[in-house]
């Protein structure tokens, strides 16, 4: 049986996050009253095509790579909640001192989400850029190329059991990566 582990921190920075729970590369989704931004964590840092993204107004992030998603919240005055989570207790980051109690799973539902837009001839070296009418140029921490390809947002949902009825549900579902939409 699969199980799904978490840690907490609260009154943290979502840098400080990033520095503590992110030890390789991951992809963010950093949402901002401005603006919704990927970008590519590395080196304790989130990156964007050309530059370091700016964290100060972002209220809200996703981190993910295949082993561990971090999920920060902000609260108020630059700090927030965040959350990592994973099928390893031994990903999961020690600075994050508040355990979570364990999801225990039946099933894992693999899911694939088609991201905005199609490829366009990319602007930057090792990130694509997605087009659409509706939401304009939207650069991606994938290299992928041009030519109308898709790119997915890859996830899996976890199923447990309730245990009064029976009655299973998706407790949790955690963020992977991005890849080339192969399906024509």
């Amino acid at each position: 049986m699969t199980a799904l582990y978490g840690q907490a921190a609260d009154g943290i920075s979502l840098a400080e996050a990033i520095r503590r729970a992110v030890a390789g590369r991951a992809v963010a989704l950093l949402s901002s009253p401005a603006r919704y931004e990927i970008a590519e964590v590395r080196d304790g840092l989130c990156h964007g095509p050309q530059d370091p993204c700016p964290l100060d107004e972002v209220f809200e992030a996703r981190l993910f790579s295949p082993e561990l998603e971090v999920r920060w919240q902000h609260t108020a005055g630059g700090l927030g909640r965040a959350v990592a989570v994973a099928e390893r207790q031994d990903m999961l980051p020690a600075q994050f001192g508040q355990a979570l109690a364990p999801v225990e799973v039946v099933a894992v539902i693999p899911q694939r989400y088609l991201l905005w837009g199609k490829t366009i001839p990319p602007r930057h070296p090792g990130w694509a850029s997605l087009f659409s009418a509706r939401v304009g140029v939207l650069p991606v921490p994938l290299s992928v190329p041009a030519g109308g390809r898709r790119v997915c947002l890859t996830a899996r949902e976890y199923v447990t059991v309730e245990p009064a009825h029976g009655n299973a549900y998706v407790a949790e579902e955690r963020l992977l990566g991005l890849e080339e939409d192969t399906r024509d």
